[in-house]
């Protein structure tokens, strides 16, 4: 296809899974009420709408009209669940078609880019060079990182270090930094030999580290890294935990608790747990203020423990990430 013409194709929606599609319009025949339970954000609003509009072709047919609403949850909880089916609201289209709107961006920047590159380089087939709008740019910091590495000329250098003896030891560093000369290293060194030090300035202080903010994805995943849990494992295994009603929705940008959040009521169910110490330090606080971090969304709250997992339940990574969740929710 002339790639003029592919900008501008009609995109044409295929249900593959028809099984999933012959269900839907088998049960909404005789329905006066249908409520849409997906995950609460832009895919999952817009994998309702889709089914909506399947179930609207059934219904047609049998001339019925239910009533629609929307499930909002985040944590698969007996708790938050049963809330969002006390408390339903309405579907948001808006949301859906911002997610049909970037599907359909993806679309078509993937489809025509990967045409004009392949049929540029003459990679055709299963050849083709593929290019998207997160996974081109995605590449090239990769390749910019990798050539940086890769050109690096490692330096030997020296470093000079005095520890000073009075009243109590501290260490003071040569002021013209780094010296990348053996023998000018040596004769700085010698110049020193046997000599008093001059202490030009000394200032000691107290310093205050900060709360960290709550988990969103990105973070989470940098956390995991340093316990040398890959990115693409430990999110796994939080899916895991959330589809066990252990953690919330993995997939966040948000690093700020929503005030629907009952904080006291997921510390009470920490207190039987390894972590019941630390609980009791921040349920000795006279009010419970959490840490906030910069992004403030609506669909998703932060990572956080949504259920108790007791000592040995757990095993392995699953026992690290979940204690890496419980550590920084109690931490914020």
């Amino acid at each position: 296809m002339d790639l003029n013409k592919l900008i501008d194709a009609e995109i044409i929606h295929v249900s593959k899974n028809r099984s999933a599609v012959n269900t839907l319009q088998a049960l909404s025949k005789d329905v006066d009420t249908v409520v849409v339970a997906t995950d609460y954000d832009r895919e999952g609003e817009l994998i309702g709408v889709e089914a909506l509009n399947i179930i609207s072709m059934a219904m047609k047919k049998s001339r019925t009209n239910p009533t629609i609403r929307r499930a909002k949850f985040s944590a698969l909880t007996k708790d938050e669940i049963g809330s969002a089916f006390d408390d339903l609201i309405e579907v948001d289209y808006n949301l859906a078609d911002s997610a049909s709107a970037r599907e359909e961006i993806d679309l078509i920047w993937g489809a025509v880019l990967t045409r004009f590159l392949s049929i540029l380089s003459n990679r055709y087939g299963k050849d083709f060079l593929s290019v998207g709008r997160v996974q081109t740019p995605t590449l090239g910091l990769i390749v910019n990182r990798e050539e940086e590495i890769t050109s690096f000329v490692p330096q030997k250098f020296w470093k000079l270090e005095v520890v000073f003896h009075k009243n109590e030891d501290f260490t003071g560093e040569y002021e013209g930094g780094n010296v990348f000369g053996e023998k000018e290293a040596m004769n700085i060194f010698d110049g020193i030999q046997g000599k008093n030090g001059t202490v030009r300035s000394f200032e000691k202080r107290n310093e205050r580290i900060g709360r960290p903010p709550p988990f969103n994805t990105t973070e989470f995943l940098r956390e995991a890294s340093r316990m040398q849990i890959a990115p693409a494992k430990a999110m796994n295994i939080a899916e895991s935990l959330y589809m066990r009603g252990l953690l919330s929705y993995p997939r966040t940008d948000n690093t700020v608790y929503q005030r629907s959040i009952n904080l006291q009521a997921v510390l009470n169910k920490l207190k039987d747990t390894e972590f019941s110490k630390e609980v009791d330090m921040v349920l000795s606080q006279e009010k419970i203020r959490p840490s906030r971090g910069r992004t403030e969304a609506t669909d998703h709250p932060p990572i956080y423990p949504t259920g108790a997992a007791k000592k040995g339940q757990l095993k392995g990574d699953y026992a690290r990430v979940y204690e890496l969740v419980t550590r920084r929710f109690l931490a914020t």
